[in-house]
């Protein structure tokens, strides 16, 4: 027996898939996504629930400045003991005032000369 067969009667033992011919492995394409046949019995008893409509928030906008340590502390015990939110509190307060300014500070329009005065002060 020569070295060759040697080898090959030692592979055979080893592996005994050697000599039968196992099918060939086609590829699989990872770019697009397999065909699945589904059957349609599933889906077709399914209920369908009505779509609801979500309640949108206000739309808000991100907005910082800087205020005193002592302010800040004092907002947010406030915001906790009421149980709101510190920007919550921070909303309602500059609402607030600005209402108050632009309704003491409104420029009226009068006379024929067209002057301008402002409501609530004294000339």
């Amino acid at each position: 027996m020569t070295k060759q067969d040697k080898l090959k009667e030692m592979l055979k033992k080893r592996n005994p898939l050697l000599e039968t011919k196992r099918e060939a492995v086609t590829p699989v394409d990872m770019y697009t996504k397999p065909q699945v046949h589904k059957t349609t019995s599933g889906e077709v008893d399914k209920d369908t629930k009505p779509q609801t409509v979500k309640p949108t928030k206000p739309r808000v906008v991100k907005y910082t400045t800087h205020l005193k340590p002592e302010v800040v502390k004092e907002l947010k015990r406030y915001a906790l003991e009421n149980d709101l939110k510190d920007y919550e509190v921070m909303q309602e307060a500059v609402e607030m005032y600005l209402k108050v300014k632009t309704t003491l500070h409104k420029p009226v329009i009068t006379g024929n000369n067209r002057k301008i005065k402002e409501d609530n002060k004294n000339d």
